[in-house]
């Protein structure tokens, strides 16, 4: 029987826009979307950051919330 592994990922950064790769996931949609892709390829646990509009860090508690209220409902 194979051993059990917990695969993590982090969907963004605190450094990488979208003008760096288009790819990078900013709002918080984006990165419920992403982190979704990611539980369903087998992630059971991701580093999260939140951006705002511009692509800037932020430790807005209301924008983690969403995230948190998102990833909950499409990664149980």
């Amino acid at each position: 029987m194979p051993e059990p592994v917990i695969i993590c990922v982090a969907i963004t950064g605190s450094l990488p826009r979208k003008s760096d790769n288009p790819a990078v996931p900013i709002t918080v949609n984006e990165q419920i979307e992403s982190t979704h892709a990611a539980f369903e390829a087998g992630a059971s646990l991701a580093h999260l950051h939140v951006r705002n509009d511009d692509g800037s860090t932020t430790s807005d508690p209301e924008k983690f919330g969403r995230l948190i209220e998102g990833i909950r409902a499409h990664c149980p």
